[in-house]
């Protein structure tokens, strides 16, 4: 059964994002069930800065470069959920990623714009999907269904693919049941006419309670599950009854006058997901008890999950490059030497990443599925989660100690001090005001608990780094190097 598109207005305004998370989802933070996110102070930042990134789709200046016109529908739509087809398509789907990244500075990892991908490389799939049959649905159909229930509605989605931490040791990972205890791992409890009860949890949900759907996938590392129950994908709404969402401490929240330009217009929350006896439709699931085609999709070279986390990582670089630059002109050592080399390695980096970008772009191709598909990004998730933890050490490095002590925006208000911070705290040609800020947005970004939630993510997002390079270095064709070496050494070297 085709979920229901006939009333969809097409791409989302602000008004109808906020009105969306007002569905009675269960969001706990700090021991409180939260009763409406969207007044929370915990959320409100993030939230209307989304909001007012959905409202530039609907004007003049970024209208046709964030949407498209749907000829299902006639609706306008987010190029987010376009899909690719030509070149242009991805040139498209290119720009509206910039413009989404640019507009949040590169700071959300989970921004509306990042699953997309992922149901596009199911909706390439589609056909493998059906291969494995099921009396109670077809799940290639519902895949199809679902990109364009989504695409329709412009919904915003996160996605959970870890187990929780509990006891890492055992292989498969909490999947062995103890004495009259059910595994933690999220799974299969009963099969209903209308569907499948999941029960279990999952890490680490990104703003998942400012989402419209959870996405739950099978990741790379637990795609091979030793028991069917545990091997399912599947998306159900974030108000969907027994689903629990357990908040983190919210970071950059302090009181006062402390200036945290980034943390608090970009918390997206992460959340542990409880799956308490929750009813999965038949008709949203996209994987039960056979793992192969997604495994198929894992191992392939198809890759549609680019420019949403390349372009926010461009736009990340960017900043911290210009940050650090703006700070050594503040303080007056930009024309240091070895102050001029970190920052002349930090533009080395953000450059490398353009390039890569371009070549993936180059290298398009179309799939079996008949879509356009970037090209291989291998190695890249690896680069950035070394590069990353670099570039932040480095604006450490070019800021000093100033990091660390600068005048709130309450201390620069106040007459009494305002003599003393003019006289002490100013920059290089700029006053205290500028330099403050400035310094403020450098802390934002390297030290305060949200720049520091920035760094863990950074590193973990494509997975773990160590098990990336171990896949990278097994595909990796050495082939034909391998051979002319082998010939070299197959009879004497040169020698006097």
């Amino acid at each position: 059964m085709a979920l229901d598109t006939t009333s969809s207005l097409g791409a989302l305004t602000g008004t109808r994002y906020i009105q969306s998370l007002r569905d009675g989802r269960e969001v706990w933070l700090d021991g409180e069930k939260i009763q409406d996110i969207t007044t929370h102070p915990a959320f409100t930042g993030m939230i209307h800065e989304l909001a007012r990134i959905y409202d530039l789709q609907h004007t003049d200046e970024y209208r046709e470069q964030m949407t498209y016109v749907s000829e299902a529908t006639g609706n306008r739509c987010s190029i987010s959920w376009k899909l690719p087809v030509t070149v242009d398509d991805l040139r498209k789907k290119r720009r509206n990623s910039e413009i989404w990244n640019e507009q949040c500075w590169g700071q959300l990892g989970r921004g509306p714009d990042i699953l997309a991908p992922y149901m596009t490389s199911l909706y390439d799939a589609r056909d493998a999907l059906s291969s494995v049959e099921n009396p109670n649905c077809d799940f290639g159909e519902n895949i199809v269904n679902y990109y364009n229930y989504c695409a329709e509605n412009d919904l915003f989605l996160t996605h959970a693919l870890g187990d929780p931490q509990v006891n890492r040791s055992e292989q498969p990972q909490n999947e062995q049941r103890e004495i009259e205890e059910e595994p933690v791992a999220l799974h299969v409890v009963e099969e209903t006419k209308e569907g499948v009860i999941v029960r279990g949890a999952k890490q680490l949900a990104t703003a998942a309670p400012i989402t419209n759907e959870t996405y739950v996938s099978l990741s790379a590392t637990f795609v091979r599950r030793a028991d069917p129950q545990f091997v399912l994908a599947f998306s159900i709404p974030t108000n969907s009854p027994g689903l629990k969402m357990l908040c983190r401490e919210p970071v950059s929240r302090w009181p006062g006058g402390f200036g945290h330009p980034l943390g608090l217009l970009y918390d997206e929350q992460d959340s542990m997901l409880f799956f308490d006896n929750v009813l999965v439709p038949w008709d949203r699931l996209f994987s039960l008890y056979d793992s192969s085609p997604i495994l198929q999709r894992y191992s392939s070279d198809v890759n549609f999950l680019g420019w949403a986390n390349l372009c926010r990582i461009h736009e990340r670089m960017k900043l911290m490059t210009a940050v650090a630059t703006m700070i050594a002109e503040a303080i007056g050592v930009i024309e240091y030497r070895e102050v001029a080399a970190k920052l002349g390695e930090m533009v080395t980096y953000t450059e490398m990443w353009s390039h890569a970008m371009d070549g993936l772009e180059h290298t398009a191709h179309k799939t079996d599925g008949g879509l356009m598909a970037l090209g291989s990004m291998s190695g890249m998730n690896i680069y950035f989660s070394q590069t990353s933890a670099r570039m932040v050490q480095l604006l450490r490095e070019v800021s000093g100690s100033g990091m660390i002590m600068q005048p709130s925006e309450n201390d620069l208000a106040n007459p009494e001090l305002r003599p003393f911070l003019d006289r002490y705290m100013r920059g290089k040609d700029v006053d205290v005001e500028y330099k403050s800020r400035l310094y403020r947005l450098a802390h934002d970004l390297a030290v305060s608990s949200f720049g520091m939630r920035q760094e863990v993510y950074e590193y973990w997002h494509g997975g773990d780094p160590n098990r990336n390079r171990i896949n990278l270095l097994r595909g990796y064709d050495q082939s034909d190097m391998m051979d002319r070496i082998k010939g070299l050494v197959s009879k004497p070297l040169p020698h006097e």
